[in-house]
């Protein structure tokens, strides 16, 4: 049988082709662009502190008049926003159109007024309306954190021993008891997670409680766990079961439906700061390059980055591909934001 040679060379360099472009698609594939942070100042007051973030809005606590407030920005139309005029407020916290907050304007109906008391405000962006959805004016201690935490229709407060589920569409407050003494509350979906401690440097236990199914789980029980975070079924924490420092050990991650926990760093140099999640991302303030920076880890891809090591920055909150702290240069402190890429 006689071959056609132009025919032949024809299919040889279509099946070089195909093997090279085969080739170059699956190196392209299994190449990942290293994660990195785009550092954005948002304030330059140099007076604010505590951020929290949900989509475009960042929110945090301002002192710059003063007094507390809590204060918004609108990263998409660089639009601030100052939310209170009380000079008493902090720690704030959103979700979607609600900011919720700890205030101390009321604190002088207490017996004793030198301690300080506190209620929970929340304002609607919606409707520019602000609402105090404590009954009465709780008693602040220094020895027992308040804890505050937002997500959907419900709000969540707590200190020793219960919690609160305010439930915004109902107006409804229901309490919570807990078996043990229950401090640094996180909130997600129907599950809450705490640390039975009163001091979270020093750590404790953890524990889990189901809204739906009113069943409370223990976590870690090694007296070591402190601070967590939770999105989705991964409840992310600090933990200093392999630390000799306290205040200094590593951050873990619970996997609540496959009961699996899994250690994400192995430097012990993670601060308890309260660790932040969402989606597949943690974030957490670390010590080991002599600051105290903020840290990224991508569970994905098991990459890990950080922000700049010029100062020492706190208390992050993160949002998609976005994650905010407060950072301390120069003696000043100011909100900062990343955008992971």
């Amino acid at each position: 049988m006689k071959t056609d040679k132009k025919l032949s060379s024809g299919f040889l360099a279509l099946a070089t082709l195909i093997l090279f472009l085969i080739l170059v698609s699956s190196t392209a594939s299994a190449f990942t662009a290293p994660l990195k942070i785009t550092e954005t100042r948002i304030t330059t007051h140099g007076t604010a502190g505590n951020p929290d973030i949900y989509g475009n809005r960042i929110v945090w606590a301002d002192t710059r008049n003063g007094g507390s407030n809590i204060y918004m920005i609108d990263t998409s139309t660089h639009k601030e926003t100052r939310i209170t005029t009380s000079g008493s407020a902090s720690n704030p916290v959103i979700y979607g159109n609600k900011i919720a907050w700890l205030d101390e304007r009321n604190k002088n109906s207490l017996p004793n007024p030198n301690w300080g008391g506190q209620d929970v405000y929340m304002y609607d962006l919606s409707t520019k309306k602000e609402t105090r959805l404590t009954k009465s004016t709780m008693e602040k201690n220094p020895d027992y954190p308040f804890s505050l935490d937002i997500y959907g229709s419900k709000i969540l407060w707590g200190v020793d021993g219960a919690f609160c589920i305010y439930d915004i569409p109902t107006h409804k407050n229901n309490w919570i008891n807990t078996s043990t003494s229950s401090f640094y509350h996180a909130f997600y979906g129907n599950t809450v997670a705490w640390i039975y401690e009163m001091n979270a440097a020093e750590g404790g236990n953890l524990y889990m409680y189901d809204l739906s199914t009113h069943k409370e789980t223990p976590i870690v029980t090694s007296n070591s766990a402190g601070s967590p975070g939770i999105y989705g079924n991964k409840i992310v924490y600090f933990d200093l079961r392999n630390s000799n420092t306290v205040g200094i050990g590593d951050i873990y991650m619970y996997d609540v439906s496959k009961h699996k926990e899994t250690r994400i760093t192995n430097k012990g140099s993670a601060d308890f700061e309260t660790p932040a999640i969402y989606g597949n991302k943690i974030a957490w303030v670390d010590d080991r390059n002599g600051n105290s920076n903020i840290y990224v880890y991508d569970l994905s891809t098991h990459q890990e980055t950080h922000a700049t090591d010029e100062s020492n920055q706190t208390w992050p909150a993160i949002y998609g591909n976005r994650v905010v702290w407060e950072d301390n240069l120069n003696g000043k402190s100011d909100i900062y934001m990343g955008t992971l890429s």
